[in-house]
């Protein structure tokens, strides 16, 4: 794993130097495309600085109890008197205790073609190469001067501006006595007064904790991004497809599929009226048909009658569940039958057991298993002699 730092070298981004851990970002190297970081593989990090000219930061408390989007509507009606441009123009960051703000289109194109690499990335304010919370730090780098205040705001200016600019801070913070890291051969006049101690080290800002750090970066969710991110090789992409696809369809295939069984209850329910009584035409309520139906049973039965069409009430017992019996087998000596039955609904089960008795059909045994809501199994029933 390398850890790359870049930052540009002018205003319009195009130009940038960038240093690596290799060698302790000692060796400056140029580049003029942010892809020259495409080699980069998803365990390197790259920390892109952002120049802090382009940044406005405040200080903001930041509502835990709250979202996000709560949080930063807040702190831009803290600060909307604040903003040269139309708030619809700017991008707003809140992190803990600060707030950010960046103009959109400056950041949408880099943070888009961040997006596009492999690698972490860290987006951040390059004056936060040089904080400390307890006090205020001047660092010389990138021909600019950053000023990182001790509240977590900061900015940066060039050396033609750099004593107007001590002297708006003096006025609101007369005591304002920063540390500074500049150059051996520094020579700002209004820098003198302040202790130089030439000690910063990129080296140092790298091994920073950046989860304590306000991190602008923001993934773009995207196939492509995804791709990049994840680095998949081209049969993990398409098995993710194939997953994605599955995910999206299935759910059809299952609604097709209840459908189906669907219509089948239906027409067997049908069918077992229509047995019953060919006069019925539509089956509405089954439970309170077949209660009907039942009623209608003369209760004079007898078991000469039955003696007569026992046969025929076993065959009465096939026709409501032929399509789910697999097997038949009659005993004629003692008049018991085996069915072996094949997923019948239990609806449809049920009712057979619940009619059978009415026409001195007897349930003997049942060895039948319940799964997904049919029955399969035997079932022994005897055809009554009284």
């Amino acid at each position: 794993m390398s850890t790359y730092i870049t930052y540009p070298t002018d205003a319009t981004l195009k130009n940038l130097s960038f240093c690596k851990s290799n060698d302790k970002y000692k060796k400056i190297y140029k580049t003029s495309d942010l892809h020259e970081f495409n080699s980069l593989s998803h365990k390197d990090i790259l920390i892109y600085l952002m120049p802090s000219s382009l940044v406005s930061s405040y200080k903001f408390e930041k509502n835990p109890k709250t979202s996000n989007q709560n949080n930063i509507a807040n702190f831009i009606s803290d600060i909307d008197t604040d903003i040269v441009s139309e708030v619809s123009d700017n991008e707003f960051f809140v992190f803990d205790n600060h707030g950010f703000v960046i103009d959109k289109s400056i950041y949408k194109k880099l943070n888009g073609i961040l997006n596009s690499l492999k690698c972490k990335v860290i987006l951040i304010p390059d004056y936060f190469i040089n904080h400390n919370k307890d006090s205020d730090h001047i660092t010389e780098f990138n021909d600019s001067y950053l000023f990182s205040f001790s509240d977590g705001t900061g900015s940066s200016v060039d050396s033609s501006s750099i004593d107007q600019y001590i002297d708006v801070i003096k006025e609101s913070n007369p005591d304002f006595s920063p540390s500074l890291y500049l150059q051996k051969d520094n020579s700002v006049e209004c820098l003198k007064d302040y202790e130089n101690k030439n000690k910063f080290s990129l080296n140092d800002f790298a091994n920073n904790n950046f989860l304590e750090l306000p991190n602008l970066y923001k993934f773009n969710f995207s196939l492509r991004n995804i791709y990049s991110k994840l680095n998949f090789s081209k049969s993990e992409l398409y098995l993710c497809l194939g997953l994605i696809a599955a995910s999206i369809l299935l759910p059809y295939f299952l609604i097709a599929q209840n459908n189906k069984y669907t219509n089948i209850y239906e027409l067997e329910t049908f069918n077992i009226f229509k047995k019953i009584n060919k006069n019925t035409k539509r089956v509405v309520t089954p439970r309170i048909q077949i209660d009907q139906l039942i009623n209608q049973i003369p209760s004079s039965f007898q078991a000469q009658t039955l003696n007569e069409s026992k046969f025929d009430n076993l065959d009465f017992m096939t026709a409501i569940g032929e399509k789910f019996i697999s097997e038949v087998n009659i005993n004629f000596s003692t008049n018991i039958a085996i069915i072996t039955i094949k997923e019948i609904p239990q609806t449809q089960y049920k009712i057979i057991k619940n009619i059978s008795d009415r026409f001195n059909i007897s349930v003997l045994k049942e060895d039948v298993q319940i799964s997904d809501d049919t029955i399969s199994g035997k079932i022994s029933i005897k055809l009554d002699d009284e």
